[in-house]
């Protein structure tokens, strides 16, 4: 804000910036660097890093510097944790974190786009849960409360080769609670058409697949439903198992796990524990957050701590 972003925090407390455009932090950062006279290099990929005496030796793919500090921020490429390796740090194998559900089921097909302002997801085979907006995707779910999950059981989920059963409510209602609601609502709309009248916040659509998959005529109305029909469309919101195969394909994922193990960082200066004057900081760490706003506050952090300690 210091700088002329206004910012603004979301419900579970990411910052964003009140333009909701990410131009506006690249500018920010890129006017910084004009202002600080920061020389930047382009087209010059890394391609050896190596320590001579009190010197980095770096070597591109154009030229060759040498360097008393040595600063790196590359992501999480699988070809800069090999730098770092080379250099003696040890490194956790990366696994993609905040990735969306490759779900291919009757209940979601056809339904991409439509959304849930809170859904509770749950992994059982994990004893994991997650709750948070959820999207309804081509290729399955998505959504912050898909992503904190994926982000979460990111280890597990990729020993399970992603493939597992979730669970969802879509209503933030219990089983026995969403029962009683529709049968109040049945008393106070009897004659009412059960296709034409949705109970619930979501759309229309959906509800119309829910009652699809719980084989409700068409011409029904809300005085017919039975207790047994009642029963399975409650299961539907409340308790609806879902096979998930897959995620986002390769690349797709926001961020990942893995990378330089952390036991070898300082954490009041970011600098390596395993290699003096070696600076570390972003993705090719072995950390991630449940959202992406988390990571990037990450990476700012890390690099406020960095300069910090140059400076002096």
């Amino acid at each position: 804000e210091s700088r002329n972003v206004p910012l603004k925090i979301e419900d579970d407390n990411r910052i964003f910036p009140v333009s909701n455009n990410s131009m506006s932090i690249i500018e920010c950062l890129m006017n910084e660097v004009e202002k600080n006279q920061v020389e930047v290099r382009l087209s010059e990929t890394v391609q050896k890093i190596s320590k001579k005496e009190n010197l980095f030796l770096v070597q591109t793919k154009s030229s060759f510097y040498e360097f008393e500090k040595l600063i790196f921020t590359p992501g999480s490429s699988v070809k800069s944790m090999d730098l770092m390796k080379n250099l003696g740090h040890k490194i956790v194998k990366p696994v993609p974190s905040l990735f969306t559900f490759n779900i291919q089921d009757e209940r979601l097909k056809d339904l991409m786009g439509i959304s849930f302002e809170w859904a509770e997801i749950s992994i059982p085979k994990l004893k994991m849960e997650a709750e948070g907006p959820m999207l309804i995707t081509h290729w399955g779910l998505s959504g912050p409360g898909i992503l904190r999950l994926s982000a979460w059981g990111a280890l597990q989920l990729n020993q399970l080769n992603y493939e597992f059963e979730i669970r969802i409510n879509f209503i933030q209602k219990e089983k026995e609670d969403c029962i009683d609601f529709l049968n109040e609502f049945k008393l106070e709309n009897a004659k009412k058409s059960v296709y034409k009248i949705n109970p619930f916040s979501f759309p229309k659509r959906f509800w119309h697949r829910i009652l699809e998959i719980s084989k409700i005529p068409q011409d029904l109305t809300f005085s017919h439903l039975n207790k047994i029909q009642i029963q399975k469309i409650a299961e539907e919101l409340t308790e609806g198992i879902y096979q998930v195969k897959g995620k986002s394909t390769f690349k797709d994922e926001f961020v990942t796990a893995g990378g330089v193990d952390l036991k070898e960082i300082d954490f009041k200066t970011m600098e390596s524990k395993i290699v003096p004057n070696l600076f570390i900081a972003g993705e090719i760490l072995n950390i991630d957050a449940i959202t992406g706003g988390f990571n990037f506050q990450a990476c700012w952090s890390e690099g406020f701590l960095i300069s910090e300690q140059l400076k002096n």
